[in-house]
């Protein structure tokens, strides 16, 4: 990594939204200097208020960072940053790093690290899990896979905001393929917690103490003891992931189970709850709204 200042060196940050301030934060905490970029001019703002950099175009990133890192959205997203206007790829510099932590699909991964290996740029398929607070305090859950020598060569940045990295191998895409068989429990616990607290409401039962049984024995999950409380409350405004992004990581969900022709049937009954919700007007709210499927 480039050496600048005395700091461990620059890492550019693509993606500036929730996920992507707790990793901007954690970097410069831990001795990085940090060039990032975003649509948002008030998230450059933001990180230069916390002593990171505002990139401008695409050169101010790859001209001093040779690891740059993606919190973006999805592959549309990744793509744009890439390949789009003033996309990073065509100036990186051969042998940069592009670390990919967005959720996406395993195929277009696999085709994504081809692409830039042609340009002598190196792909880690690193996709994270546990949220806001995980990227807030470095704690996240990093899925990595690619060259083995280039993983090595970029732990201390993945360091810094992964509490657990995991190794699963050379193959790219297999980290995004970890990511969505996360999510699809994911997507399964939240619209399973749903449907029995509804069920509960509709019964008649003391909804704070039905809450705490569930907790307290072997029907408890750690998206129960997380959404729970908020669809008990009925308060979805304070979003940490929304509806919609759960529409859109069990279609991932889907898509990769068609490819391989597995019958991901509780996936499909989840995508279903998540996708009604959104169809109700729910999709910006907090995902535990998709309680709601029940009790409109």
């Amino acid at each position: 990594m480039s050496q600048e200042n005395g700091s461990k060196g620059s890492v550019g940050l693509v993606g500036l939204g929730v996920m992507g301030r707790g990793v901007a934060a954690n970097l410069l905490k831990k001795g990085f200097s940090v060039v990032g970029r975003d649509i948002n001019p008030e998230a450059l703002s933001w990180l230069e208020s916390i002593g990171g950099k505002a990139g401008g175009d695409a050169a101010s990133i790859t001209s001093v960072c040779d690891v740059v890192v993606s919190f973006v959205v999805n592959d549309k997203q990744t793509e744009e940053v890439l390949f789009g206007k003033d996309g990073l790829a065509a100036t990186m510099k051969p042998g940069t790093v592009f670390i990919a932590c967005s959720t996406m699909s395993p195929k277009y991964v696999r085709d994504l690290a081809v692409r830039l290996e042609k340009m002598q740029i190196h792909l880690i398929d690193s996709p994270v899990t546990g949220g806001q607070v995980g990227a807030q305090n470095g704690t996240l859950t990093v899925m990595v896979a690619g060259d083995p020598d280039v993983f090595e060569r970029v732990r201390p940045v993945l360091s810094t905001f992964g509490g657990k990295l995991f190794f699963l191998g050379k193959e790219q895409g297999q980290g995004s393929q970890m990511k969505v068989i996360n999510q699809l429990l994911c997507g399964v616990h939240i619209a399973a917690a749903a449907e029995a607290l509804a069920m509960a409401r509709r019964s008649g039962l003391p909804m704070d103490t039905t809450l705490e049984i569930l907790k307290s024995g072997a029907a408890s999950s750690w998206m129960l003891g997380d959404r729970g409380p908020r669809m008990v409350a009925q308060s979805f405004d304070n979003v940490t992931s929304a509806v919609d992004i759960f529409v859109k990581d069990m279609g991932l969900v889907l898509d990769s189970a068609r490819e391989s022709s597995f019958a991901a049937s509780m996936a499909h009954a989840a995508f279903l709850q998540f996708i009604e919700a959104s169809g109700h007007g729910l999709g910006k709210l907090d995902d535990a709204a998709v309680i709601r499927n029940y009790t409109n």
